[in-house]
């Protein structure tokens, strides 16, 4: 993931939030995850992470993780697909060959009872 470059005269695309207060309501949802989940955790991450998430799901950045994961999905599927058609077709290859050799099995022992029934004829 590459970070977004700033320069030093302008201030982050969403600075103005790092700047804002707590709402009641975050103060207590931060105070909650703390008693829920025994992890101490920052107010103000937990106020921007929820006024944000929906600007962080829209983002290029994002965007892109989200199409290279599913491309990535798309060919690990297409390998696994590939690997299991080869695994059948090495079996049916196998069922073939041992078909083959029962065949073969069967005609020897439709010979050896012929020869045995002229012989006893």
């Amino acid at each position: 993931m590459t970070a977004r470059k700033t320069t030093p005269t302008a201030a982050p695309q969403f600075a103005r939030y790092a700047e804002k207060e707590a709402t009641p309501t975050m103060q207590a949802y931060a105070e909650w995850l703390t008693r829920e989940t025994g992890y101490a955790v920052d107010v103000k991450s937990v106020l921007l992470a929820s006024w944000l998430r929906g600007e962080f799901q829209k983002s290029e950045d994002n965007q892109a993780r989200i199409t290279s994961a599913k491309t990535r999905k798309a060919e690990e599927a297409e390998a696994r697909a590939a690997r299991r058609a080869e695994r059948e077709a090495k079996a049916a290859e196998r069922a073939a060959k041992q078909a083959a050799r029962e065949a073969e099995r069967i005609a020897k022992a439709k010979a050896v009872l012929a020869a045995a029934g002229e012989k006893a004829a």
